[in-house]
């Protein structure tokens, strides 16, 4: 490994914005560095993955969602450590450094990309980094203070990042108990490189950054999809663009002749559309695991037949999945009436304005009785639900307001995410029948790993009102009741 020192700020963004020019966005990380101050033993931990070196010995033993304490009591505490939290940019074939010994600096193994940034930017390299004074001392420490506690350090690095610091449970419920939403870092990197706040209502939009392949999947029962497909064209994309995009729909068993709708419109389309027959209806849950198994591309969204996406929606969820790999992203809804002039097709072509008068009850809610899983405390209290945790990151460690917990905020009608979160917990659940939660618990299995969840503001959706599939309001409480019960029982068992 090489590495380059950057001596100032302005370096610093020079040599951001070149590589996003030569290798597209970087990814957000976080790593907590532990050395023994003897040099025998070195511990990096990587998000929620933890890895160890001991002296001599080439091997790295990895070990995943472990419980974090124990895992540290197995080691001498009575040695000094060097304990450093850092962010750095990974990309292609490098990474920024923040914050380190060092200060700011880059490392890579590839020799042609160092000796480039050598040269154009007239960087000092090392390739011992040893070899280059620290800018700032190391303060010898011990992993546990004299009563037992685990230091500081590392305890928030377990709680920012998913790793179970306080518990032997391997329950759902016990994890999400022990883990923050605070994605603040996030915002100040994503601000960093984009020049554009995470939590903006404007679009990130920029010439200089593209969009990366995208699977899109959309299970349909008994719904013209042709409005989300035809709000999916109107994108403000080029067509090189929308030929990244893989449209998967599937067809869950539906009664009527779903290709009806789509072939009149199917060459209006400029990105890939497949389509996909189930022969029986199997539910929301299989038809979206189905759509997962088939879809080609890293970053995923899931959503609705019944939704309308604005038309910056995919722009934006594109970018962050590709700077934030740890997140599930929703967008906000407004409900429209099935003969708005907003659908259409001329006005789905030209591309939907994005809005902020949401009618979602992620912004505005007033608990009842009847709310399936409600706070009592909030009975007939209107509640803001953005703005009282502060965009969900106030949703920390096990919390609840009104309806809502961390997990319950994550909407199927709408999310995107990084197809390695999905592969690294498990798909959707078809223990669920009917209307409700089976989002909810595919987000718990996420976010018991240490995926954030975060509103994304710039861009919303149009849900498209339509009589109950469950055939009447009372049916869909009672599937709701049901599937509430199964998502606790599911939250409770071991992991």
């Amino acid at each position: 490994m090489k590495y380059l020192i950057l001596k100032n700020e302005t370096v610093l963004k020079k040599v951001i914005n070149y590589l996003i020019h030569e290798e597209n966005l970087p990814k957000i990380q976080r790593r907590l560095n532990i050395f023994a101050a003897d040099d025998t033993l070195q511990i990096e931990i990587v998000n929620n993955q933890v890895s160890y070196r001991e002296k001599n010995r080439v091997k790295s033993v990895y070990i995943k969602n472990k419980n974090l304490k124990y895992f540290f009591k197995m080691l001498d505490n009575s040695k000094n450590y060097y304990i450093n939290d850092i962010s750095f940019l990974k990309f292609q074939d490098c990474s920024i450094l923040f914050d380190t010994y060092h200060g700011n600096m880059i490392s890579t193994d590839n020799d042609a990309l160092c000796l480039k940034l050598e040269k154009k930017f007239k960087l000092m390299r090392y390739d011992n980094i040893h070899d280059h004074e620290f800018i700032k001392n190391p303060v010898p420490e011990h992993l546990f203070d004299a009563v037992g506690m685990l230091n500081s350090k590392i305890r928030n690095y377990g709680v920012k990042t998913g790793l179970d610091i306080r518990s032997t449970s391997n329950s759902l419920k016990v994890r999400i108990s022990n883990i923050s939403n605070d994605y603040s870092y996030l915002e100040y990197y994503y601000e960093y490189i984009m020049n554009c706040k995470l939590l903006s209502t404007n679009s990130c939009k920029t010439s200089k950054i593209s969009i990366m392949n995208m699977s899109i999947i959309i299970p349909v029962y008994n719904q013209n999809v042709s409005y989300t497909l035809l709000s999916i064209q109107g994108q403000n994309l080029s067509v090189s663009d929308k030929r990244k995009l893989q449209v998967i729909v599937i067809d869950d068993g539906s009664e009527n002749n779903i290709l009806e709708d789509i072939n009149p419109i199917r060459d209006k389309l400029d990105f890939e559309l497949q389509i996909v027959s189930l022969e029986k209806n199997m539910g929301l849950s299989n038809a979206r695991n189905v759509g997962f198994a088939i879809s080609k591309y890293d970053r995923i969204i899931f959503m609705d037949s019944d939704i309308i996406l604005s038309k910056d929606y995919i722009y934006d969820m594109n970018v962050r999945l590709q700077l934030i790999p740890n997140a599930i992203f929703t967008c906000m809804r407004k409900n429209i009436d099935p003969k708005s002039s907003l659908l259409d097709s001329s006005n789905l072509l030209a591309g939907v304005k994005t809005i902020t008068n949401f009618d979602d009850s992620r912004v505005i809610t007033k608990g009842k009785d009847y709310h399936i899983g409600s706070d009592k405390v909030y009975i007939d209290e209107e509640i803001s639900v953005l703005d009282d945790t502060d965009y969900f990151k106030e949703l920390s460690f096990g919390s609840q307001i009104s309806i809502y917990n961390i997990a319950t905020v994550v909407s199927g009608h709408n999310m995107a995410l990084n197809k390695e979160l999905i592969k690294s917990a498990r798909p959707f659940s078809t223990l669920f029948k009917g209307w409700g939660m089976e989002d909810a618990y595919f987000s718990a299995t996420l976010i018991s790993g240490g995926c954030y969840v975060i509103p994304v503001l710039s861009s919303c959706v149009y849900h498209i009102n339509h009589p109950p599939r469950s055939g009447s309001a009372k049916q869909k409480s009672i599937e709701a009741s049901n599937n509430y019960d199964i998502y606790n029982d599911l939250l409770n068992k071991p992991w």
